[in-house]
Order: structure tokens, then sequence, then C-alpha cells
């Protein structure tokens, strides 16, 4: 079975999915931000799509936090506490081997470096834009 073209982009908050997302749709990729691996992560027995493939973006619990406080979120909201960020990147990295397919980012370091991080991953998987949205 091929790779889909598809893509979901998952992962703790202050990962930089929405980054990612806008920086991806603008080059032409079919892809959106959260799917049903958000949900699994709270309920396991939910089953992932298989014609999509999930970009997960991991970086430290450390790192989230000072993304969400940069960005002036409340570190004290649900899922921006260390302890929420700490059992969520563990859930998203318990998944993976129920994502039929996967892609696991390092998405430490700036949007550009992410993005070229994650256009490698991607090409590596035989992913490219959509031809009618290629300037």
């Amino acid at each position: 079975m091929s790779v889909p073209q598809k893509l979901v982009v998952e992962g703790n908050d202050g990962t930089g999915k929405t980054t990612l997302v806008g920086q991806l749709a603008k080059l032409g990729f079919d892809v959106q931000d959260r799917g049903v691996p958000t949900k699994m992560t709270d309920d396991p027995d939910l089953k992932p799509r298989r014609d999509v493939l999930y970009v997960v973006l991991d970086v430290p619990v450390e790192v989230s936090q000072q993304r969400l406080a940069r960005a002036g979120k409340s570190l004290e909201e649900q899922y921006h506490t260390i302890d929420d960020l700490t059992h969520y990147r563990a859930r998203y990295l318990e998944l993976l081997p129920a994502l039929p397919h996967h892609v696991l980012l390092d998405a430490s370091g700036t949007p550009a470096q992410m993005l070229e991080r994650c256009l490698e991953l991607l090409a590596g998987q035989g992913i490219t834009p959509a031809e009618e949205k290629r300037s």
C-alpha cells in the first residue's frame, strides 16, 4: 500500500503545529492541524485513519512550555502544565505503532529548520505538494 498524500500534523501544544501546517499549506500540501491521534491520547480504542500520513511533532516539555509562554499562553491552563505536557508527550510517542502511516519529527529549532526537516522526511516517503498548487 502506498503512503497517502494527505497529512495530519499532531503533537503537544507548543510543538509548532499551527506554524508548520501554515507553511506546508502554502507549499501546496494537503494538510490539517490535528486529527484522530489527538483524541486517541485520551481514548486509545479509537482507530486512526489509514488514508493519511500523521506527522507527529516532538520537543522536550520544557521547549513546549517556553514556546507557550512566549505566545502569551497561561502555563496553568489544561494541556500547558508540566504534568499535562509530560503525560501527553508520552501518549503521543506510545501511539506511534498504532498509526498506519507516520513520521516522527524533531520539532526543536526554528520554524525554518523544522520545515526543512519535515520536507526531508516527506520526500523520503515520496510525498510532494499537489501539482495544481505548485507555483
